[in-house]
């Protein structure tokens, strides 16, 4: 039993394919820009409640700086400068003073850049291999991660403007993929790996059977320790950090559920 992707309103299934993501990132891309491109001067230096550290323009110099090192990773001429919140600060403050027009014009460029490099790859060199902030990664993987980034900080300043920001059928299916997969690593990277174990994620309809462990992949067949189901939005944003509490069913083991809900993290 895996990941099924996800459904359209239609009930034809979604597939987490390398155009669909190209196309997700098209898509997510222009309602960031919209959105920004609505905002007064005034609206940029408002803070983001999901980042407080950060304005609105702050947000968008976070995303130009990951799109242009996302590229250069892409390319294979990255590596992480440093510790992670270094990096993630570093990028911000070299934008501090510009003008919302000069930071929505390099992100745009710098998300133009990443999705035509995606976008005129071959099948091998989506299979590359990339650096990135948590280790090597696919390019796939890479940009499952920029979409998740852009989709999220997109959420963040739509919420700090007042707008609301819900996620295309399409996107939300590689959202949620990505929020399931990190399941199991979390649980290893936090020191609560459950070998053996087996937890069946339903978001939806769509569903994952995952291992207690990074690394596990369950037999189909397997009975689960732990059943959780959620609304996949919902999901996306506790796993993303921008929710709390626990806001899913759980049926079997209370603990390795606790244990789930300790360690979700699809942003680190």
């Amino acid at each position: 039993m895996g990941n099924q992707g996800g459904v359209h309103a239609g009930g034809r299934p979604i597939e987490l394919t390398t155009a669909a993501l190209v196309e997700c990132l098209e898509t997510t891309h222009g309602r960031v820009g919209r959105l920004l491109a609505g905002l007064e001067a005034a609206d940029w230096d408002a803070n983001v409640p999901a980042t407080p550290a950060w304005s609105v323009g702050d947000v968008v110099a976070h995303l130009a700086e990951s799109d242009r090192d996302a590229l250069a990773a892409a390319q294979g001429a990255w590596e992480l400068p440093g510790t992670l919140d270094n990096w993630t600060a570093a990028g911000v403050a070299a934008h501090r003073g510009e003008a919302p027009e000069a930071r929505l014009e390099g992100w745009e460029a710098a998300a133009d850049a990443l999705r035509w490099h995606l976008a005129a790859l071959d099948a091998e060199g989506w299979r590359g291999r990339a650096p990135w902030v948590a280790g090597t990664v696919s390019v796939k993987t890479l940009g499952v991660l920029r979409l998740n980034d852009a989709w999220l900080h997109g959420h963040d300043l739509a919420e700090a403007s007042g707008q609301p920001f819900p996620a295309d059928p399409p996107t939300l299916a590689f959202l949620a993929d990505l929020a399931a997969r990190t399941v199991p690593g979390g649980l290893s990277r936090r020191g609560r790996a459950r070998p053996g174990a087996v937890i069946l994620l339903r978001l939806g309809q769509a569903r994952w059977l995952l291992g207690g462990a990074a690394g596990e992949r369950p037999d189909p067949g397997a009975d689960p320790d732990l059943v959780l189901e959620a609304e996949p939005v919902a999901f996306v944003l506790r796993a993303a950090g921008r929710l709390a509490g626990e806001p899913w069913g759980v049926t079997g083991d209370p603990s390795l559920a606790a244990d789930v809900a300790e360690t979700l993290s699809s942003v680190r």
